[in-house]
């Protein structure tokens, strides 16, 4: 069973509908890019628009800072003309010159006040950098790099006086609360020890 279909082309038919399409397309597809550049076209006088309305906003708003300006320098112009107001800036004037010569003199007393302090902190810094020399040449050489088990059991030895310097010297630089306290018990142990004695 073999059936035959045959099909009835109209070749003319469709070489018609397929020209029409292609002219379409070709049509369309102009439009398109007309409608494209068109809107270019619009967005680029819109942009122009824009553009010369602000440079004549920028204009009127010049214009008009202008205006205020010279309202303002009239409206100074008469305040200034008023013989109060002329007094009251002649009187701010002497009372900020007054002020002012105060404060130079303020200054001028304070610095002089202060130069007498100076030689004595410069004697107060030379002191306590003799007591810092004293305390390193009277402790045992090596005491920065010894460890607080090592001073701690070296203070015992050392007189009264010797232990105040230690326990300044160790206060102001290492400060180590196992030697410091150490040193604090030694000291009021022979401060007991003292009373003890006189009583």
């Amino acid at each position: 069973m073999t059936d035959k279909v045959t099909m009835n082309i109209d070749l003319r038919n469709v070489q018609e509908q397929v020209e029409d399409g292609v002219k379409q397309a070709q049509t369309f597809g102009r439009k398109a890019a007309l409608a494209y550049a068109g809107l270019l076209g619009l967005a680029y006088d819109k942009s122009r628009e824009f553009w010369a309305e602000g440079v004549k906003l920028m204009d009127k708003a010049e214009k008009r800072g202008e205006e205020i300006e010279q309202e303002w320098l009239d409206q100074f112009s008469k305040v200034q003309k008023n013989p109060d107001v002329k007094r009251v800036v002649d009187y701010v004037e002497e009372q900020y010159d007054s002020v002012s010569k105060n404060a130079k003199s303020v200054v001028t007393e304070a610095e002089r006040f202060l130069a007498q302090f100076n030689p004595a902190a410069e004697r107060a810094e030379t002191m306590v950098k003799d007591v810092i020399i004293e305390v390193k040449e009277a402790v045992v050489e090596g005491y920065d790099e010894r460890a607080a088990k090592d001073v701690i059991a070296m203070l015992p030895a050392m007189p009264k006086d010797l232990l105040v310097k230690v326990r300044e010297y160790e206060a102001n630089n290492k400060a180590r609360v196992t030697v410091l306290r150490e040193i604090d018990a030694l000291l009021e142990s022979t401060t007991e020890t003292a009373e003890n004695i006189t009583a």
